[in-house]
């Protein structure tokens, strides 16, 4: 089977066949930069459709526990963690199937094992940084109290979710198949 390689020039002036009957049987190796490129754009896509659009108002009310808020609003241990799970759960539903489209529809190699431990890293980190407390103590630790009390939470929060999608990106799409 033809093997192009778009990281090295053409030889002898070849370029991607026009002819789809070539095209066809063609395996196409993508630089690791441009496979995680496309990994981290399907995986923040996904971020913004499970946190915004699939996220229930229950579950977004309830994913962190008492102990966890600054609200005082009553939450148990059980049934924050039981919000908390089934919105990580609905969210890297979305994030496996844009992952997969955008694999289908580029021709990523992922490996499978690597895409697993992406994931599980995803959902490890979107548990934790839910339950509140991760943001609240960086905030807190590093002088930001103050923008804390005025919604800036929300912002931490987002960026905490950005960094662990990043590295979850890293993760899922290094190396061939």
């Amino acid at each position: 089977m033809a093997r192009l390689c778009f990281h090295t020039p053409p030889r002898h002036g070849f370029t991607y066949p026009t002819n789809p009957r070539v095209r066809k049987g063609l395996t196409v190796s993508m630089p690791p930069a441009t496979r995680f490129t496309a990994v981290y754009a399907a995986m923040t896509a996904a971020h913004h459709v499970g946190d915004y659009l699939l996220q229930t108002d229950h579950q977004a009310d309830h994913k962190a526990a008492s102990r966890d808020r600054a609200d005082g609003t009553a939450v148990s241990e059980v049934e924050s963690w039981a919000a908390n799970q089934t919105h990580v759960a609905g969210y890297h539903a979305a994030q496996l199937a844009f992952v997969a489209l955008a694999a289908k529809s580029l021709g990523l190699r992922l490996s499978p094992g690597r895409l697993a431990a992406g994931v599980a890293f995803s959902w490890i980190t979107h548990s934790v940084i839910d339950r509140r407390w991760p943001v609240r103590l960086w905030m807190t630790r590093t002088g930001s109290s103050g923008f804390y009390q005025v919604g800036g939470a929300a912002h931490a929060d987002q960026a905490m979710h950005h960094a662990a999608l990043f590295a979850a990106a890293l993760l899922a799409s290094g190396g061939d198949r």
